[in-house]
């Protein structure tokens, strides 16, 4: 059997190394009982709900990408650092970025093809490069299936409201040389009403959806040849097309249509084995995403333009070439290492129309080209060990990515991992991470320059003019992170079956591009202002003046005052502005984050019962916050819409014969709702999934062989999510929880 390369090396039969990483396969998968990628990943601890979440449709939350995401699609959000800061990987290989804050969608990635899925808990840019800051997720798929596959999935809620439907055709064929492998799968999940739940009818907003209704057609192939002894080929191609309908909370349009979502992705590799150790391998891949949406405004025509639209078109393409195999024999083993460059390029287009303001199109194209490196180092291997190391190896990374639009960013990783004694192993590791800015962040031409007159009780006059920048700044450099791991893993040779682990985490994530001053402008002048120092400009020239109003006409996106309560006094204009706040994007915020991740498993069997007893959380001791280098450090957990300090799953699972059952209790910790002077305290959120399997025996009936059936109830008890206040009224943390309520349903499959 071929060694195979999972997350967190190059390197085949190398492992994850030192790096922490979970690990389901595709039991763990479907005894779940999700039917989407994003509801599998709601229930990992380590994973937050804020950012690009198909069920935070009322805009709650605090990231800058929330509010955006009319796609309507999922990204992951490891460590809540960001929806951008987890790199998502498929079959080992990057995806087209989608919508407009450049994330890995998901959910377009069919749940039903998923056969195993690696989280790597630890940053790892000095083997992935940009965006693995707060880890790595690689989602595999199947390849290996001869014959064909029927399935089919209804489910609803028993509290009404988001129905669903899941039908999935599989076929696979092998022959002497390859395989092949050809899966289409159909979703079709209604909206949830923010009427049909009792804790958010009374939202103020005209009625929308806490769920939007969604329609799913995915396509996955996978074909592999052998075309001689020593090279082989390998062929992957993934299509999606999502139609979403939704009606949100602070819209103001009706959708001409469905917001809709077209994504491709095909790669391919070529591999040559120069010995019977070395290994070289050719890959390369291309990919497109579009995001496609009209509205109608409700305002009459006669005052503006009834028709809104975008469409966010996202291009990438990459050669990658690598080779790994043994370098020098060392008493504990063989020295291995992994050699590689990569080229990559990215296109972005980003065209918006509003009323009767088209908007200046955003674009941009970049190249990256990629150096890498990793090692193995056995000092100590069967060959050598002693008392008190049975195992000693240290790993050594190193990957240097010059960007065209940026610049350039190398990036390091040092672990060491030692088993003291048989089953009880010791790890850490050290490394920085980056994250390239994303082409809307980049781009001047989005610029907003706004005049105002804002009360300042600071000033004689009880008034100042301000001048306010926002937009994007293409002097923007990476995004950087620092981060150190250190665990424990527990396996003790007494008792078969017993697995334990902790693992300590700790993440300096510096340079983060944000706003400087991340409240209401308006209130600027209400507060102590010397924090914000470095983005305030008093008395400017008239030359610094002209410039960013020059700069705001240039995108048609400049405004003076005129009306309202900031309104600039009649008789003066720009060159009476006061003050300067330049709050564009730039490199200035950081977040700051330490924790523990622990797990526990034990297997045992009970007569002919086969017993399963799982638990795994996270628990974060800190977490931080800088918006400007000047601000002092403030709280980032434990807020409502912010990640909280505990969460965790445990489960126990039961295999008799040709039925198997599964339980699991799943816990959000408490927090605060600062919102709610009246009541800040948010209870902790519980609730139990049960999952109960049969599967035909091979002395069945031919009808029934081959034949399984699933009942799958998540959220047993009907556990309404915890009151929160929302903007939108909706009554809950989007970001924390969830409104559906009990969910049961019935999964049949049939295999030919």
């Amino acid at each position: 059997m071929d060694e195979i390369v999972v997350v967190g090396s190059h390197i085949r039969g190398g492992g994850s190394g030192a790096s922490p990483v979970i690990r389901f396969n595709d039991q763990m998968i479907a005894q779940s009982g999700a039917a989407t990628l994003q509801q599998f990943f709601d229930k990992l601890p380590q994973n937050f709900g804020g950012g690009a979440n198909a069920g935070n449709n009322a805009n709650s939350g605090v990231d800058r990408d929330v509010g955006s995401n009319w796609g309507a699609g999922s990204g992951l959000n490891l460590r809540g650092l960001g929806t951008g800061t987890t790199l998502t990987l498929l079959n080992g290989r990057r995806l087209t970025a989608s919508n407009q804050f450049q994330y890995v969608d998901i959910s377009l990635i069919p749940v039903s093809a998923v056969e195993r899925i690696e989280v790597l808990t630890d940053g790892a840019s000095a083997l992935y490069g940009s965006d693995a800051i707060g880890g790595v997720v690689n989602i595999v798929l199947r390849k290996d299936f001869e014959g064909y596959e029927t399935r089919l999935r209804y489910g609803g809620a028993t509290s009404g409201g988001l129905e669903e439907f899941q039908a999935v055709q599989t076929g696979g064929w092998n022959w002497s040389s390859g395989q092949a492998l050809l899966s289409y799968e159909f979703l079709s999940q209604d909206n949830l009403d923010v009427s049909e739940r009792r804790f958010s009818r009374k939202a103020p907003f005209q009625p929308y959806d806490l769920y939007p209704e969604t329609e799913r057609h995915s396509l996955y192939s996978a074909i592999s040849q052998t075309i001689t002894p020593d090279l082989s080929l390998e062929l992957n191609g993934l299509y999606a097309k999502r139609d979403v309908r939704s009606v949100r909370a602070t819209a103001s349009d009706y959708q001409i249509g469905a917001p809709s979502t077209e994504q491709y992705d095909l790669s391919g590799a070529l591999t040559y084995d120069l010995s019977e150790a070395w290994q070289v391998r050719l890959s390369g891949a291309v990919g497109h995403s579009d995001v496609e949406r009209t509205g109608f405004s409700t305002t009459p025509a006669g005052v503006v333009s009834p028709a809104s639209s975008f469409s966010i078109a996202s291009d990438s393409r990459y050669v990658d070439l690598a080779a790994d195999g043994p370098l020098y024999a060392l008493p504990g083993g063989e020295i291995r290492v992994a050699l590689g460059a990569t080229y990559r390029s990215e296109e972005y287009r980003n065209r918006f129309t509003a009323g009767t303001r088209p908007q200046p199109t955003v674009s941009g194209a970049r190249d990256v080209a990629s150096v890498f490196g990793e090692a193995i180092v056995p000092f100590v291997g069967p060959n050598n060990r002693f008392a008190g190391a049975e195992r000693l190896e240290a790993t050594i990374a190193a990957r240097y990515d010059h960007y065209s639009d940026f610049g350039s960013t190398l990036n390091p990783k040092l672990g060491l991992l030692w088993e003291a004694v048989p089953g009880v192993l010791f790890r850490g590791t050290y490394g920085t991470s980056f994250r390239a800015p994303i082409f809307e962040d980049l781009q001047s031409q989005n610029a907003v320059v706004v005049v105002v007159n804002l009360p300042n009780a600071g000033v004689p006059t009880g008034r100042t003019n301000l001048m306010l920048l926002q937009g994007g700044n293409p002097d923007l450099d990476a995004e950087k992170a620092t981060t150190w791991t250190g665990g424990v893993e527990f396996k003790p040779t007494f008792v078969e079956g017993l697995s334990l682990g902790l693992n300590y985490y700790r993440i300096s994530y510096t340079d983060r591009i944000d706003r400087g001053f991340p409240g209401n402008f308006t209130t600027l002048f209400a507060g102590d202002t010397a924090p914000y120092a470095p983005i305030l400009t008093y008395n400017p020239s008239l030359d610094l003046i002209t410039r960013f109003r020059d700069m705001g006409l240039a995108g048609a996106q400049y405004a003076l005052t005129r009306a309202g309560p900031f309104a600039v006094p009649a008789g003066q204009d720009e060159s009476d502005v006061e003050v300067i706040l330049d709050n564009r994007l730039r490199n200035n915020a950081a977040t700051f984050q330490d924790g523990l991740d622990f797990n526990i498993g034990y297997e045992f069997d009970v007569g002919s019962n086969r017993v399963g007893l799982t638990a795994a959380g996270q628990y974060i001791l800190s977490g931080t916050r800088k918006v400007i280098e000047t601000s002092p450090e403030a709280d980032a957990l434990n807020q409502a819409f912010l990640p909280v300090d505990f969460k965790a799953r445990a489960g126990a699972t039961l295999a008799r014969g040709d039925w198997s059952a599964a339980a699991f209790l799943n816990y959000v910790g408490g927090y605060s709702d600062l919102g709610n002077v009246a009541d800040p305290s948010v209870e902790a959120w519980k609730t139990v999934d049960l999952d109960i399997r049969y599967g035909a025996p091979p002395e069945a009936a031919s009808y029934l062989r081959g034949a399984s059936i699933a009942l799958s109830v998540q959220n047993l008890f009907n556990e309404d999510p915890p009151f929160v206040l929302t903007p939108s009224g909706s009554g809950f943390d989007p970001t924390n929880a969830n409104p559906l309520g009990r969910f049961i349903s019935l999964t049949v499959t049939k295999q030919w």
